[in-house]
């Protein structure tokens, strides 16, 4: 092992005892760099952990708080006699949903719990997404103020559909149409954002009130030459694109241009390092989490956003 690895792989062993990073069954960055077996290639996994971002559950949670209390100064300016009761008092709280509504593993459920456990939100003020449509149609004269949390938006399809395409409710209307029609106030609050997916919700939910902690943008993307992994140099970029078509054809990683969720660059070609305590999203390139007889995941990915 070169002077460089040890450095990092002791940096972040020393991360883990200061419970900065999880035990090994929540990332295992020894099994994961014992995958690459070649000195050159466990170079190149070593340095794109050196910038692996890793979200705690504690920090999850202070994030939450932080994101939901910028809601707050938003409602002060929105909402006549808006104050800190009436976070718990005159707001509705829920998520945006993903294609199955029945999907047990949507991270927005672990979100929902949290809410109630961590910001002392009272279950009836957490509601279904389906249930969000029926609240705002009985409340055509009065606007309601929303909430829907998260922990991360990636290429931002979720939310554009979520907001443009879902028709649920007595009416059958899409959450931007019953927002337009009675001027309800509901505001979007992930954790984390990516660039594409920060760009398209701007273009495409332009009504749609969003409130994060973080943005990332392209310098956090594996497959950007100028990205924080490889700063411009174009040596380290090319042995890694080889890495990766060499392990994609060995593990039979999906190779779609980003149409997979499971895709060798990550659904939509995003490329992300980045872990949350629940899980791993299909932004992130699926060597992460790639779980075979030959080929230990750095983090397993138990849910799905």
């Amino acid at each position: 092992m070169n002077d460089e690895i040890k450095e990092i792989t002791e940096r972040m062993k020393t991360f883990r005892e200061m419970l900065l990073l999880p035990k090994p069954n929540g990332l295992d960055f020894e099994s994961w760099l014992d995958n690459f077996q070649e000195q050159d290639e466990k170079e190149l996994a070593s340095r794109i952990l050196n910038h692996f971002i890793y979200f705690s559950d504690d920090l999850i949670d202070q994030m939450l708080r932080t994101v939901v209390g910028r809601c707050g100064y938003y409602f002060m300016q929105n909402v006549p006699g808006w104050n800190h009761n009436s976070f718990t008092s005159e707001c509705w709280y829920s998520f945006i949903q993903g294609e199955n509504p029945d999907d047990a593993t949507d991270s927005g459920y672990i979100f929902t719990r949290k809410l109630r456990e961590v910001l002392n939100i009272p279950d009836k003020r957490i509601i279904k997404f389906d249930a969000l449509f029926k609240k705002l149609e009985e409340n055509t004269s009065t606007p309601q103020n929303v909430i829907l949390v998260d922990d991360f938006v990636g290429s931002g399809a979720q939310t554009d559909d979520a907001w443009n395409k879902h028709k649920l409710g007595l009416k059958n209307i899409t959450l931007s149409e019953l927002q337009n029609r009675y001027n309800h106030r509901i505001i979007y609050a992930p954790l984390v954002v990516n660039d594409m997916g920060l760009l398209r919700i701007e273009r495409r939910c332009p009504n749609l009130h969003l409130e994060y902690i973080y943005h990332l943008g392209l310098k956090y993307n594996l497959f950007n030459l100028n990205s924080i992994f490889w700063a411009g140099d174009s040596c380290l970029y090319d042995r890694f694109l080889s890495m990766m078509s060499k392990i994609a054809k060995e593990q039979k990683i999906p190779i779609t241009g980003g149409n997979s969720v499971n895709d060798v660059m990550g659904f939509a070609k995003q490329g992300l390092a980045l872990a949350f305590h629940h899980g791993i999203p299909d932004a992130c390139p699926a060597f992460f989490y790639w779980n075979t007889e030959n080929w230990k995941p750095l983090k397993k990915r138990p849910y799905h956003r």
